[in-house]
């Protein structure tokens, strides 16, 4: 996420100017400026060109700075750079509901104690508030600032695969990690494959189509069967991925806890809840997506799975 600095700089950047009158308006050296300006060059924030001897800069088009310059033009009066840098940024984009301190520090991967030095400012100024129940949330007229931490995370995502493909969807992202659909091969060590393909670690011969799947992930190395079965219905929640689900869980020795706590992680907890109900009440209980119990028996001894 942006420093102060970075997030000072870009907002007095208005339209394109030289990189000596940015350090002017920031009263700081001209290499201090020229270190900035080449890291938001880097993460795509800000585009550069020579003008002769002179360079100058100007904002990119990135979403996350038309929302920037709408929240600090809409409530000017407020130092913003001061307030929701670094680690604020981390703690606003878990914001976009109300929520208990504890529970922030785990999804943004920071301490409690951050968490609460991150929003005391912005609730002493009246942009955060605590419910009843001592959660987090933001007053109104200031929801925008997890938006806007969730379209900085976003821009940073597309930046990161875009090394690599010009032709791809994020099907589903968090702060630190994103699951992506493309067609070509990424071999980098961050993207770890996952999708139909990765069934035949488990003896599940899938056909796979053309398209590739890929978890970027700067911690995560070897796929769980619990992440990749969401990983699946992230992908597809049709009728035809759901039955390749069970076959998953049927096949595989799954934790149950570890499954519930990644289909939350991943928005697909009603759907492993299903999945599981399912198996648990041999296809009594089951959605309209899933296979009559009998049907799936037969699909079962297809890949010699017990059931």
């Amino acid at each position: 996420m942006l420093t102060e600095g970075e997030l000072r700089a870009l907002v007095v950047l208005h339209g394109e100017q030289t990189v000596s009158g940015l350090a002017t308006e920031l009263d700081r050296s001209l290499s201090y400026t020229s270190e900035l300006v080449e890291r938001l060059e880097t993460t795509g924030l800000v585009e550069t060109r020579r003008d002769g001897k002179t360079k100058r800069v100007r904002p990119s088009d990135a979403k996350a700075l038309e929302l920037l310059a709408d929240i600090t033009q809409t409530h000017s009066h407020i130092e913003w750079p001061e307030l929701v840098s670094g680690a604020t940024l981390r703690v606003l984009y878990y914001l976009d509901t109300p929520r208990a301190a504890t529970d922030l520090a785990r999804r943004a991967d920071v301490h409690r104690s951050t968490v609460h030095r991150a929003l005391d400012p912005l609730k002493h100024r009246g942009i955060v508030y605590q419910t009843e129940d001592d959660a987090y949330a933001l007053n109104e007229g200031f929801e925008r600032l997890s938006t806007l931490a969730r379209e900085l995370a976003h821009h940073d995502h597309r930046q990161t695969v875009e090394r690599y493909t010009d032709t791809y969807t994020i099907r589903w992202e968090s702060l630190d990690e994103f699951l992506v659909q493309t067609a070509d091969d990424i071999t980098a060590e961050d993207f770890v494959p996952t999708g139909p393909e990765q069934f035949q670690a488990y003896d599940l011969p899938l056909l796979a189509r053309d398209r590739r799947y890929y978890l970027y992930s700067e911690t995560t190395r070897d796929l769980s069967p619990e992440t990749l079965c969401c990983h699946m219905l992230v992908i597809d929640a049709g009728a035809r991925v759901q039955s390749y689900c069970l076959l998953l869980l049927s096949h595989v020795d799954v934790d149950r806890d570890e499954l519930r706590s990644q289909a939350v992680t991943y928005d697909v907890d009603d759907l492993v809840d299903d999945l599981c109900t399912y198996l648990d009440t041999s296809g009594e209980q089951r959605t309209s997506r899933l296979p009559e119990w009998e049907d799936f028996q037969e699909l079962a001894a297809e890949y010699e799975v017990t059931v």
